[in-house]
């Protein structure tokens, strides 16, 4: 199976968690933090999650619960539930992650890091949780303080880019060489250095 990351704004979006207890809750909490209208289902429901801003169904799971969802997670620790929602995700075109056996499903969630506008994510493809968190915090130490000040500059140099350069290959060298530098030093680029930058090009 060939998975491609792809970030998704879930604001709004109608999205089922199978389950009540604590991965269930570790998938409602990621959901809602994003946004995301989560519909809960399991016999019994955690405090912890009806704390949360979910619609809980206090029922065993059916095929019906996958309608209309942008994505299922199956949570349940129960495999005849989990088989069942599989076969409904695929007859429905649903991206379905399951937390009991990870080779089913067609959804993972990676180990992410947030800082601003910065989002680092790692996957392992299921084989290994600790190694996709590990590799994650290991990546995480490389993103600048100040990063999304360097965004906010590298942002307001395309424009000028254009403006002084009339090739592609020029404003290509110069974006990089301005971006290498803002993150060797952590943090925008005076005026005087964007100026040097730009005269040794031209």
């Amino acid at each position: 199976m060939a998975f491609f990351p792809v970030l998704i704004d879930w604001d709004g979006l109608s999205c089922l968690v199978a389950g009540g207890g604590r991965l269930a809750l570790h998938k409602a909490a990621l959901l809602t933090e994003q946004g995301a209208a989560v519909t809960v289902v399991a016999p019994k429901i955690c405090e912890e999650i009806l704390a949360l801003p979910v619609t809980p169904v206090l029922r065993r799971v059916t095929e019906e619960d996958v309608l209309g969802k942008a994505l299922v997670i199956d949570a349940t620790g129960d495999e005849e539930a989990q088989k069942l929602l599989s076969r409904a995700c695929k007859r429905q075109k649903v991206p379905f992650n399951s937390a009991c056996k990870v080779n089913d499903g067609t959804a993972i969630f990676p180990a992410v890091h947030r800082q601003g506008r910065t989002v680092v994510a790692v996957s392992s493809l299921g084989a290994s949780p600790a190694a996709s968190a590990k590799l994650r915090d290991k990546l995480a130490k490389e993103v600048p303080e100040e990063m999304d000040a360097i965004l906010d500059c590298m942002a307001a140099l395309r424009p000028l880019s254009r403006e002084w350069f009339s090739e592609q290959p020029d404003r290509r060298e110069f974006l990089h060489r301005c971006l290498d530098a803002m993150l060797a030093s952590g943090r925008p680029l005076q005026d005087e250095m964007v100026q040097e930058i730009r005269d040794s090009i031209r």
